[in-house]
């Protein structure tokens, strides 16, 4: 019972630290993106998952108003939780894939001339790396009962 508030309080925190313009060697990564998906392998079910997306779309833009990049960023989290244990890999394969898919489909949709820059390269290794991460910290937090 525990899981849910450390996950909600991790991609609270990812969201913040997005929102707040965090980079690493001036690469932007999409913290709350990253977060939610390899949350997503950690809920309990959907609707768990879909608190989380609600909380991190609410954390990027806490003003009135409609943003397409919301919406997406919705849709996407929304599919990883969706599809996560479909997959036929184990779940860290899973969750590196289902993060590569995400950030790719949100750069189709939202800017399809930066794919084949250097910065869609350095932010997707980026998000990579930050993903392997996070969910090492979930893993070893529910593999050690911690939480």
């Amino acid at each position: 019972m525990r899981k849910l508030p450390i996950l909600f309080l991790s991609v609270g925190l990812l969201s913040f630290l997005q929102s707040f313009g965090f980079s690493i060697f001036g690469v932007k990564p999409n913290l709350a993106l990253v977060a939610v998906i390899a949350a997503s392998f950690f809920v309990a079910n959907f609707w768990q998952g879909l608190l989380l997306i609600a909380l991190a779309g609410l954390i990027l833009k806490f003003a009135p108003g409609f943003e397409k990049e919301i919406m997406i960023f919705s849709l996407i989290g929304a599919g990883a939780v969706i599809i996560k244990n479909r997959l036929p890999w184990h779940q860290f394969l899973s969750n590196l894939t289902l993060i590569a898919l995400g950030i790719l489909i949100f750069y189709v949709i939202l800017a399809p001339n930066l794919i084949l820059s250097p910065i869609f390269l350095k932010e997707l290794f980026l998000n990579l790396i930050l993903g392997i991460l996070i969910f090492a910290f979930f893993s070893f937090l529910w593999q050690n009962k911690i939480a």
